[in-house]
Formats: C-alpha cells, structure tokens, sequence
C-alpha cells in the first residue's frame, strides 16, 4: 500500500472516532431570562402547586421559595446523555433552612442527586442519592442513599451564610459518581467515587429545596454547566 493510501485511511479513522465521540458542552449564564427558550423545564417534587418560584433576571436565575416544604427541580432538555460532568454556581442570597441539589441521569424512572445543605440544621453538609420512582409507587422511600455507612458528609469547603457563593460540580462517568465543592474533591471511603451503577443516563439540572418551620428562601442561580460526550 501507498504511503498516502495509508495516510489517507488513517485521517479517516481518526474523523469518524472523533465524530463517535464528539463532546457537547451546554452553557447557560442567565443572561437570557427566557429559561425555558434555553431547554429549561420544571418539576414540583412537592410543594403548592401553582406558586411562581422562578424569577430571571439578566445574569442570574433567583429561585424564591416560599414559607413551606418545596423541592423544585429545573431540568434541561439539551443535556440527554450517559457520562456527564455537571456544574452550578449558586448565590445563597438568604434562607433558614435551604438546600441545593445537582442532578445527573434524570429520567422518568428516577436520578443521581448530590444535595449540599447552605443553612439550617445540616448547614455544611451534603448527601448523595439515587431517586427510585418504583420505591416511591411501593410506598417506601424513594431516596436510596450512596453511602449508607453515613448519613451526612460535613466539610468545611461549602461556604454558609448570607450571599455567600459556591459551586458545585459532579461528575457522573460509567458506574461512579465523583464530587467536587468549590473546586475540592469530596472522599468517600473508595477512594473518592461513589458507586452509581443502576440509572445509565438522562438529564442533567439543579433543585433548590426549603424546609419548615423558617423556609422562606432565595437562592439565585449563576451558572451552569453540562458537559458530555455525543454519539
């Protein structure tokens, strides 16, 4: 064969690996306050059902919630995908009892979610789960946790407090989900990495959640981040 036979065969191969394996990097900053324009769709884990929590501004997403138990989710129509790295930097503009969540492999059958406390009884802490809906439609708790050898990780990397900022990265890759705050890798006993090995792919997005008995809450949304691979 030819040297530029070979040559020619061989730039081939390496435009369709890279076509195979082609990233996709979905950004938002808020600019555009049409969120669902950008993909944007939400959910109402649980909460009164008709409230208006979402108010956009230009270069933020501020998420207000009221003064009983919410957990609204915002999922993203661009972001279908297995291994994805997920990214959200929040503002806690003030709460009492408030969380945030970062969700990969949404679909209707449940999710991966880490959930960081920013104030209240678990300030400083955060937990990681997969949402079983079949548990749910059993009547048994829907939350199965990703490190039943604790209930809570503590770390001084969440900053609490009034307009205090972070951002919260997980990376969702094959049957492990690793997790990093304000650019801080979280251990777990395997060496970083959670097992993740039942949901495959889905959505990616954030839920902000609030609490009674002082679950009056804003939490603004600066930037978010999904990053995966396309076929």
């Amino acid at each position: 064969m030819k040297k530029s036979a070979l040559i020619f065969l061989l730039t081939v191969f390496v435009c369709v690996l890279t076509v195979m394996t082609a990233s996709a990097d979905f950004k938002d900053d808020f600019t555009d306050t049409d969120h669902a324009a950008n993909g944007w769709r939400e959910r109402l884990l649980f909460g009164m059902p008709g409230t208006e929590y979402l108010f956009p501004e230009e270069g933020k997403l501020s998420i207000h919630m009221p003064d009983y138990n919410t957990a609204l989710y915002l999922l993203n129509e661009n972001t279908d995908a297995a291994d994805s790295t997920v990214e959200l930097t929040v503002d806690h503009v003030f709460s009492r009892h408030a969380e945030v969540g970062l969700i990969c492999r949404y679909h209707e059958d449940g999710w991966y979610e880490l959930r960081a406390a920013l104030s209240g009884q678990y300030a400083g802490s955060f937990i990681l789960y997969r949402y079983d809906e079949a548990l749910k439609a059993e009547g048994k708790n829907p939350f199965v946790s990703l490190h039943p050898e604790m209930l809570r990780y503590y770390t001084k990397d969440i900053k609490i407090g009034r307009n205090a900022q972070n951002t919260f990265k997980m990376i969702c890759e094959e049957d492990e989900i690793r997790i990093l705050i304000n650019g801080k890798e979280q251990a777990s006993p395997w060496n970083g990495k959670f097992a993740a090995d039942v949901w495959t792919d889905g959505l990616s997005g954030f839920s902000v959640w609030s609490e009674k008995p002082y679950a009056l809450a804003q939490i603004d949304a600066l930037n978010f981040r999904a990053f995966f691979e396309e076929e």
